[in-house]
């Protein structure tokens, strides 16, 4: 094959690759980097069977995303809108328990390793604050254009950083001594768990961002975009997302099980230990190699999170309103940044506390939200004269009981 047959063949999937990459961003972070590690620091490769599952669970609600888009034109808010009041009152209610605590945990998150890294001796409140900033000025002057760029890049980066950390652990570990099936199952184990699957591989909610990113490709290229390459495209954004998930749960395995350290609250303690160890045990020249892996994971979701609650939101306000204004984005991105950075300086519980609450959070509402998507979907293949295969619809409902009876074990326990 010629040079020019390749560079042929990277320029078309380049013109449809790009909401999968974005969910990529959003979903590879807190439930990643932070969660995934430190089950594997705690538990060794048990979890690994939770990762599995939970994106198999949650596979067909995030894949409504961009079918619904691309099959209808529309984003799943508007299908929400069809369905009723109700279900648009359900996402909003959703919406509004969850977006604060999401993004201040990314921020917090990214905050602190970049205080690490750099450094910087300003409290996680003023780093944050930059954060958001930076990324805010993305998105304002670039648009959609800079983000689906910027993440091309940065999932690259993510992913060659990780994978080489990955490979390195491994070939420098000295052996796992695994804990037995009966010392992990009890109570811990399942609080553990919850707290990994709320944003494994993502919040459900991203399904809706994927709809509107959908939508917002279908529109840069001018609706060149088939169907069968926006699947192709979240495919890639999905499965990659657990692959790089089985990968920080094995750095985590690797790098922490058994040490006997305890991973603190504070979000530049977190960071140098987790990147500390890392250094420790494989090298000091290691430490940029994990370092770009972590600032490019968690800058990702921030910057992807960022985009896709305020675009949520104003896309309902102006589905509602009968009319489209630009600005609502930007009202809904500083009511997004407001709250955010308030529930880190005021209340600023820890970074950990902060992940742990916000992923709490998803993962109740999960069963709820994945109901809303089959409902939006059934309604509308209900209009077209078509329906579900049985053995996807089946697929859907067990997901859902399994998800919803885990939820209500966890409130339970709790």
């Amino acid at each position: 094959m010629s040079a020019f047959q390749k560079l042929t063949i990277l320029s078309k999937w380049h013109r449809f690759i790009g909401p999968g990459l974005l969910y990529a961003g959003a979903s590879v972070g807190v439930s990643h980097l932070i969660q995934s590690t430190r089950a594997g620091a705690e538990y060794g490769w048990w979890p690994l069977w939770a990762i599995v599952f939970i994106h198999l669970a949650k596979y067909p609600f995030f894949k409504m995303g961009p079918q619904y888009a691309m099959r209808t034109g529309h984003s799943l808010i508007q299908g929400y809108f069809k369905l009723g009041w109700w279900a648009v009152g359900l996402f909003l209610l959703y919406t509004a328990v969850t977006m604060w605590a999401i993004i201040a945990a990314v921020t917090a998150v990214t905050a602190g390793i970049a205080g690490f890294v750099f450094g910087l001796s300003a409290d996680t409140g003023s780093v944050s604050a930059v954060i958001l900033a930076i990324c805010a000025a993305i998105l304002l002057i670039g648009k959609y254009k800079w983000l689906d760029r910027s993440m091309t890049y940065i999932i690259v980066i993510l992913s060659v950083s990780t994978l080489a950390a990955f490979i390195i652990a491994m070939v420098h570990s000295e052996g796992v001594h695994p804990q037995s099936l009966g010392e992990i199952l009890n109570g811990v184990t399942l609080l553990m768990l919850v707290k990994l699957m709320g944003w494994m591989p993502a919040p459900l909610d991203i399904s809706v961002w994927h709809s509107i990113w959908t939508l917002e490709k279908q529109s840069v290229s001018k609706g060149q975009i088939t169907y069968r390459q926006s699947m192709t495209d979240f495919n890639l954004g999905y499965w990659g997302t657990m692959v790089l998930a089985m990968l920080f749960l094995g750095m985590g395995v690797f790098s922490l099980y058994g040490s006997g350290v305890h991973l603190p609250d504070a979000g530049v303690g977190f960071s140098k230990i987790l990147l500390g160890m890392y250094t420790s045990q494989l090298g000091v020249w290691s430490f940029a190699i994990v370092a770009a892996a972590a600032l490019a994971t968690m800058f990702s979701t921030v910057l992807t999170c960022l985009d896709a609650i305020p675009r949520s939101l104003a896309e309902t306000w102006n589905i509602a309103a009968g009319n489209r204004k630009s600005h609502r984005y930007m009202l809904s991105m500083a009511l997004v940044i407001g709250g955010a950075l308030a529930l880190l300086t005021i209340w600023n519980p820890g970074m950990i506390t902060m992940v742990d609450l916000a992923t709490v959070l998803s993962f109740v509402g999960t069963p709820a939200y994945a109901w809303l998507n089959l409902r939006t979907v059934q309604k509308e293949l209900r209009e077209r004269g078509e329906s579900l295969s049985p053995l996807y619809l089946s697929w859907c409902w067990i997901s859902i009981a399994i998800l919803a009876s885990i939820a209500i074990v966890y409130l339970i326990v709790v």
